[in-house]
């Protein structure tokens, strides 16, 4: 996805601290694997940033976390084709 940052999930944990300062004030922050089923990684990682956010205190308000339905291989199949939101490599 264009302007996307990822960051693998298993490096995710060790480094919520930093990253949830760095995302703190991203709106909605959008997490992802490739099916994104209910034990999946993206989920996973999506519920350690909500309590991290929760912990600190920090409002939905000001920044969310919020799981691709159908992970990426959905998106690429509906949007694969859209330039506007995927970079061809």
């Amino acid at each position: 996805m264009k302007g996307a940052l990822n960051l693998p999930a298993h490096s995710f944990y060790v480094t919520l601290p930093t990253i949830t300062t760095l995302l703190s004030n991203v709106p909605l922050v959008i997490f992802h694997c490739n099916n994104c089923k209910e034990t999946g990684r993206g989920p996973r990682t999506a519920g350690w940033y909500a309590e991290e956010l929760e912990k600190r205190g920090i409002l939905a308000t000001q920044s969310a976390a919020r799981v691709l339905d159908g992970g990426i291989k959905a998106f690429t199949q509906a949007y694969g084709d859209d330039s506007e939101l995927v970079i061809k490599l």
